[in-house]
């Protein structure tokens, strides 16, 4: 599953990895990770805490107003609020007594907030002790933001663990490593590069909190890294060879540099780990991307993520707006649709994957949208349901990859075959590159010059939750739309329940499979549990821990209702063997 992104490469752009001067005040970050516990030859090191300092310039503020933040939620992932110990603070006046205050928890952003006991003037230093951890979110399905550790290594997003200014104001960014206590060979790398690194511009709130880290004992391709251009980090021991998967990622990289005519090569990270919870997603931040693993992984599958989340880097989203909800959730169709359109199509162009590789990737996506039960959920209405169930949660991205396949196939038609959506694409880019709004506006501009009305009123169709069905030829001469019978993906009970801090069954279905497998109201399922990317496989059985009477036990069932006929596509049977 891919979630919740900012930036892109023109926001590593405004970083290099020398100091600059800047006209914006700069934050100072260290960072020290502890030595790992446990480390051997196995890979079984963890590193249980990083001591961070932030040290933040021309602060003004009177006793009792808002000094610092953290967010306790984000993005449905936990933060280190309630977990970090031995904070202080002080200024030239001496230490500063804090006071903290909560707000109500919801899922996309919820800050601890902390205010000083007098008024604090000048320079103020931050000191604390983040833990890391190796536990599964409690919170089930998520980005993977949190710190955490495995094989000797951490890692984690800025948002769940560095305390900022509880300003609006914008700063430059100095990150410096400490690796004395991480012992020989340890390194440090973010998506602004290798090492120590300094801003050369402003950068936001949000910006500063998709700086992602990764630091101790890790693998690194290349070994010896560049000052700009590819590199990638990983941690743990993924079931698959880590330096020839990204050496295909960096091939991949530059197939992306000409196709989406980047201006610049700023330093551009991925970064791997492992995740406990819907393993095999990722998330871009900042125009680096981090892709996750276990050891069931298919590196096969695991290339179309990374294809995914390269995608983000370099497309992003629409601008945003408040009415666009936390994130810009409102906005996904076209931010995830796109990066899933094209996660196959790219690569497949390169000749990096095969035309079956291609036709499996496709159809999975065609499977999961055309048997899902809420497909006809309007766009309005994803941001609040984000998180509470998977079938939303996936609707953005296969909802909108098919409308830009459908898309796609209307222009080449309308063009006798002249443009293609990548035209669309490009123009929509060229308009941020020069300055102009890259939003909800400029494409129906766009797909109104290409199309005429009908671009627009497919648009709203498609938002409003009317059924999106590309043509029979849309994915090229080589493939033909075709049916088959599949079924629709049913958890079997409230999938809310999966989201509560306590995970207590309700509403169960009668007659259902987790029902018939005797899963029972009341049930507490101790363990978070993935879904997406069950839902998109017709074989996977889903297994819950639960709770019953003071007894631990699984039960697993197949998490499927009825029957349907899904559209699929196929490959034609005149179609040569060597057709893409």
């Amino acid at each position: 599953m891919r979630y919740f992104k900012t930036g892109g490469l023109a926001a590593l752009l405004a970083l290099s990895a020398a100091p600059a001067a800047l006209a914006a005040p700069q934050l100072a970050v260290t960072l020290k990770p502890a030595a790992a516990e446990g480390a051997g030859p196995n890979g079984t090191g963890i590193v249980p805490f990083v001591d961070v300092t932030v040290e933040i310039p021309d602060v003004e503020a009177e006793a009792g107003a808002p000094l610092l933040r953290l967010p306790l939620v984000a993005n449905n992932v936990k933060s280190v609020a309630d977990t970090l110990t031995d904070l202080t603070a002080s200024d030239a006046a001496g230490p500063v007594a804090l006071t903290a205050k909560d707000d109500a928890d919801r899922p996309a952003m919820a800050y601890r907030h902390w205010t000083a006991a007098r008024a604090v003037k000048g320079a103020l230093t931050v000191r604390y002790r983040a833990p890391i951890t190796t536990l599964a979110n409690p919170r089930g399905a998520a980005p993977p933001l949190e710190l955490r550790t495995d094989g000797g290594g951490f890692s984690g997003a800025a948002v769940t663990f560095l305390i900022l200014p509880e300003v609006d104001a914008k700063y430059g960014l100095a990150l410096r490593w400490d690796l004395s206590a991480a012992g020989p060979g340890a390194a440090g790398v973010s998506n602004f590069g290798t090492g120590d690194v300094t801003s050369s511009g402003p950068l936001s709130a949000e910006d500063l909190g998709a700086t992602y880290v990764m630091g101790g004992a890790i693998h690194r391709y290349p070994e010896a890294p560049p000052k700009q251009g590819f590199f990638s980090a990983w941690q743990g021991s993924p079931p698959f060879d880590g330096t020839e998967l990204m050496r295909w990622t960096e091939s991949l990289y530059h197939h992306y540099l000409g196709y989406f005519k980047a201006v610049g090569t700023p330093p551009y990270g991925v970064f791997l780990r492992p995740n406990l919870v819907n393993a095999g997603g990722g998330v871009e931040l900042n125009g680096a991307f981090i892709g996750t693993f276990d050891q069931k992984t298919d590196v096969k599958d695991f290339k179309f993520t990374l294809a995914h989340e390269m995608v983000h880097t370099f497309v992003r989203s629409l601008d945003a707006s408040k009415e666009d909800g936390p994130q810009g959730l409102a906005l996904s169709w076209f931010s995830e649709g796109i990066a899933v359109y094209y996660q196959n199509r790219l690569p497949l162009r390169a000749g990096m994957i095969t035309g079956d590789e291609f036709l499996r990737d496709l159809n999975t996506t065609a499977a999961r949208y055309y048997t899902n039960a809420l497909n006809g959920t309007p766009n309005s209405a994803i941001p609040d349901r984000f998180w509470a169930d998977t079938r939303i949660r996936v609707l953005p991205y296969d909802r909108g990859a098919l409308y830009f396949a459908l898309v796609d196939g209307e222009v080449r038609k309308a063009s006798h075959g002249k443009r293609s959506l990548d035209d669309l694409i490009l123009a929509m880019l060229d308009r941020r590159r020069h300055g102009r709004p890259m939003d909800h506006a400029a494409w129906v501009e766009v797909i109104t010059h290409e199309l005429g009305p009908r671009g627009k009123l497919e648009l709203d169709a498609m938002l409003n939750g009317a059924l999106v069905l590309p043509d029979d030829d849309a994915f090229g001469p080589c493939f033909t739309r075709t049916t088959a019978a599949l079924r629709r993906y049913q958890l079997g009970f409230d999938p809310e329940v999966l989201i509560q801090p306590k995970r207590i069954v309700h509403g169960l279905i009668p007659g259902s499979a987790a029902a018939d497998a005797g899963l029972r109201d009341g049930d507490e399922i101790v363990k978070p549990v993935p879904q997406d990317m069950i839902q998109g496989n017709q074989q996977a059985t889903l297994t819950l821990q639960i709770r019953r009477d003071s007894q631990v036990f699984p039960i697993t069932y197949l998490p499927r209702g009825e029957t349907v006929q899904a559209y699929q596509w196929a490959r034609r049977p005149d179609a040569p063997a060597n057709c893409r």
